[in-house]
């Protein structure tokens, strides 16, 4: 490319366009022989060849050109048969016919063989003795044998790159060596460096995705190696030309000696050298990074230590891509410990902000942030720097609208400029419910660092043009400038790490729906239940103030003793009744305010039962009901106030007497365990329905109000007792096995002071039946454990199992209620599964239901031929577990 004037000129701004791969020219310091796969006839070679060879070698047969002598022919053969099956390069050794050589010619070389758009390409160098030949493979071995093994020892990427630049360097003998590493858009920077002491350092320099075109780094996955022994060697062209022989271009996508773009030699001149060398570092078929070798003269690698230095590569990709994996699984094991380890805090009593905020210094050096928010309709937490939550809900709708989620910047100043008064550059917004507007949200400050890259003399921006950083120029230098308004970058890592910490937060938003959900619930019937509370309290206040309204009159106008004594008794009796509801009403807000005083003291258990019984004797015996005690042997103490004991056993004994008929038995059983009494009050009268017995405790309810068992009272009794023996720092169960089954209430009271001070003030009624188990079996561990911990908010013990293997034993010893089996696992199908289940004696009384991301008919039919109860379609959600549950 030149101009009039016979300047070169270079088309720099489209060199990602520069068909790259079938230059139709290889470097001179080797020859290339293309024949037809089929007859092996020499069809193309290149011009150089005629250095060697006296005569044309072209419509000959490969095989004719090699020496008579050699016995590798057969060999040869399987080599090119090899090639073309695994489309790969593979490395041979050629001897040629002296006879067809011009004089004084070499007929020893080294080569490479691979297959080219149906023909066959030799790629010929001569087989120079060089000591480095050998002492490659030595020092390969070396490397396996002593360095590799202590990458395990090392902690980072650089240091396991050092040790591999440094191994690049002594096979190459080249000036400078350094492996940098792309990022995901293909930007780079250089990570190691092993150099002469004179050269510059490219140490952390950066280099922009442009550097390296996307044909380039296509290619560079496919062809590992490349050297440039020279970047003032002549090309030598190939023969004949396409439009000589209307041929399709040679695909050099394989070769050793390419010859490079006329841009890419100028890029190496640039940088004031002569020679270079580069090696491909390849996982999964993707470019990973380059190790890039320069020399500032010229310099020659021989074949066979390049391609050693290729089979090092592949190891080199792996140890890295291997290290990088175990740095992330560590990281990720750490962030897991500490996920569930706050997991482990939550409680009704430690709330998720509680336990976040208490742990703030290591949550957020977890994902190497200044801030954190988590935002939902219900409540929002904010640790450490953030933006306002008004400008994060902007970002967050303009992310919805444009780039979509997880949104990732780390320039937040150039798109919204008043982040920068927060010194907040870099957000990343993982949506929780996206429809809601719910999500989290982590924050970093504005970072200023220093970023250096290569390009023309006095350039002042990575972002100039690709001619202009590509000029040539007579120096050489590294150009600096200082970074501002940008973050560090959020990456993969730092996604995957803030997407498991979501799910922790995840499941906390559903709980608080779901509680919110409940809590509405449960102010409706608290609202039903203050209704009728009220209207009895009418009632029942009425009752007594009749016959004492009534007995006021007749008083006025009665004269006899008789009558006048008659009377009084009554509305004394009225009183008192009318005294007793008001006392129990002034007892329960007193307790609720904190204004009842107890004595406590060591008193006997069987005195406190002894006085309970007394008060309720007379009702007791007025429905002839049979008194079954069992003490335990004299002495058995509880820490607590006597009086308010006998209150809380009175009101349970009435209670249990009350609702139960006529001649029917009560029994009351005392026990120890461990530091704790447990006196356990039983009947056999009306029993509780399953559905009100978390409600036995609650203010305002009453259990069949308007039944005719109730025969008066507020239905505050149980309140009061359930608020004393909190008080006692005990707690009080209740177990039904229905309505007219009878009811059992258990109360656990601490024994001395010294269990009285360990035991829970916060203890809360525990649930009247057993509790309920789940179990769900599929194959994706997250849904497993979202749906268990969806459980667990619902009060149900739940299992989750992964391998379908391993259900069966899980299923035995975990005896559930329910079932969820997915459909589509490995090994073992959701069906099969079930029907092994069904068939075991545990499985009896257990409820089976199927799931998959499939809700066809075909799907809930045959759900329903392997024993399932009802198919649902992924994911469940909590209305679909309760609705099993009813």
């Amino acid at each position: 490319m030149s101009d009039k004037s016979g300047e070169i000129t270079f088309n720099f701004e489209n060199c990602e366009d520069e068909p790259i791969h079938i230059p139709e020219a290889i470097q001179s310091y080797g020859f290339l022989i293309a024949f037809e796969d089929d007859d092996l006839t020499i069809s193309v070679v290149s011009e150089n060849t005629q250095q060697i060879f006296k005569e044309s070698i072209l419509d000959k047969h490969f095989i004719d050109i090699l020496c008579p002598k050699t016995d590798t022919k057969a060999f040869l053969k399987d080599t090119f048969e090899r090639v073309s099956a695994n489309k790969i390069r593979l490395p041979i050794k050629i001897e040629l016919d002296e006879a067809l050589l011009q004089p004084d010619t070499d007929n020893d070389y080294l080569a490479v063989v691979y297959n080219a758009n149906g023909k066959y390409v030799v790629e010929l160098e001569p087989a120079t003795e060089f000591r480095d030949a050998y002492s490659a493979e030595q020092f390969i071995k070396l490397y396996a044998m002593s360095v590799a093994p202590r990458f395990k020892e090392m902690n980072s990427l650089s240091e396991m790159a050092q040790e591999m630049v440094s191994t690049i360097r002594y096979l190459t003998n080249m000036d400078r060596v350094v492996l940098y590493k792309f990022h995901d858009d293909y930007s780079g920077k250089v990570i190691a460096e092993a150099k002469a002491d004179d050269m510059d350092s490219y140490k952390n320099l950066y280099f922009p995705a442009s550097d390296i075109p996307s044909q380039a780094r296509e290619l560079y996955t496919q062809n590992w190696v490349r050297l440039t022994p020279d970047t003032e060697l002549p090309a030598a062209a190939l023969i004949p030309s396409i439009e000589q022989s209307n041929r399709e271009p040679l695909d050099l996508t394989r070769s050793l000696l390419r010859r490079f773009s006329p841009i890419h030699l100028q890029y190496i001149r640039n940088q004031g050298l002569r020679a270079s060398f580069s090696i491909s570092l390849v996982t999964e078929g993707e470019l990973y990074g380059l190790i890039s070798c320069h020399h500032r003269d010229a310099k020659y690698i021989p074949q066979d230590v390049r391609l050693q230095c290729e089979n090092l590569s592949q190891l080199f990709s792996w140890h890295l891509r291997a290290k990088e994996e175990e740095i992330a699984r560590k990281k990720k094991q750490q962030i897991d410990k500490a996920v569930d380890g706050m997991l482990d805090k939550i409680g009704p009593s430690n709330p998720i902000g509680r336990v976040v905020k208490s742990g703030e210094k290591a949550f957020l050096e977890a994902m190497n942030s200044c801030g954190f928010i988590y935002f939902s309709q219900y409540e929002t937490i904010v640790l450490g720097d953030t933006l306002p939550v008004d400008l994060i809900k902007s970002i967050f709708s303009s992310a919805r609208n444009t780039t979509g989620f997880p949104y990732e910047n780390d320039a937040l100043y150039e798109e919204w400029p008043e982040a920068e008064h927060y010194n907040i550059a870099g957000i990343l917004i993982i949506p929780l419910f996206e429809k809601k507007q719910y999500f989290t949200a982590w924050f970093r400050k504005e970072e200023h660092r220093v970023q250096k890259w290569i390009g023309s003399e006095g350039e002042k921006s990575e972002a100039a043009s690709k001619e202009e950083r590509l000029k040539p120029r007579t120096t050489f230098q590294v150009n600096e400038r200082t970074i501002t308004g940008r973050s560090t970058e959020f990456d993969k890592a730092d996604i995957d790490t803030a997407n498991r910490l979501n799910r922790m937060f995840l499941v906390y938003a559903l709980e608080v729906q779901e509680r919110m959900h409940i809590s509405i619930e449960e102010l409706e019937k608290q609202d039903q239940y203050r209704n009728e509370f009220l209207a009895t309290l009418a009632h029942e206040l009425r009752n007594p103030l009749g016959p004492i309204m009534s007995g006021a009159s007749i008083l006025e106008t009665a004269s006899d003793e008789a009558t006048r004594a008659r009377v009084t008794s009554i509305i004394n009796r009225q009183a008192e009744y009318m005294s007793k509801l008001i006392n129990d009403l002034m007892d329960v807000s007193r307790i609720t305010r904190g204004k009842v005083k107890l004595e406590f003291e060591k008193v006997n258990i069987q005195d406190v039962i002894s006085d309970s019984l007394e008060i309720v004797d007379q009702h007791i015996k007025a429905k002839n009901h049979e008194l079954d005690l069992h003490y335990l042997q004299d002495g058995v103490t509880v820490f607590g106030d006597k009086a308010r004991l006998s209150q809380i056993f009175s009101n349970i004994i009435h209670n249990a007497a009350k609702y139960t008929e006529d001649k029917g038995e009560i029994s009351i059983n005392v026990r120890e365990e461990g530091p704790m009494v447990v006196v356990a009050v039983e009947d056999n009268g009306m029993g509780i329905p399953e559905d009100r017995l978390k409600d036995v405790f609650n203010m305002f309810t009453q259990i069949d109000a308007h039944s005719t068992h109730t025969k008066g009272g507020l239905g505050i009794g149980l309140t009061l007792v359930h608020k004393l023996v909190t008080l006692h720092h005990g707690d009080i169960s209740v177990f039904s096995e229905g309505q007219g089954k009878g009811s059992t209430f258990e109360v656990r009271l601490p024994i001395s002071k010294q269990a009285f001070e360990e035991s829970d003030t916060e203890s809360t009624p525990v649930s009247s039946t057993r509790q309920q188990k789940i179990m769900f079996v599929d194959d994706n561990a997250d849904l497993v454990d979202t749906y268990c911990l969806l459980s667990e908010a619902m009060g149900l013990e739940a299992s989750g199992i992964t391998s379908p293997k391993e259900a069966e034993e899980a299923f035995k010893r975990f005896k559930p209620d329910f079932v969820f089996l997915d459909i589509g696992m490995p090994d073992i199908d959701g069906y099969e599964l079930c029907r092994i289940l069904k068939k075991l004696p545990e499985a009896q009384n257990v409820r089976f239901f199927s799931q998959s991301g499939w809700g066809t008919e075909k799907y809930i039919e045959e759900s329903k031929e392997a024993g399932f109860e009802q198919h649902f379609v992924k994911p469940l959600s909590t209305d679909t577990i309760r609705s099993v549950l009813k």
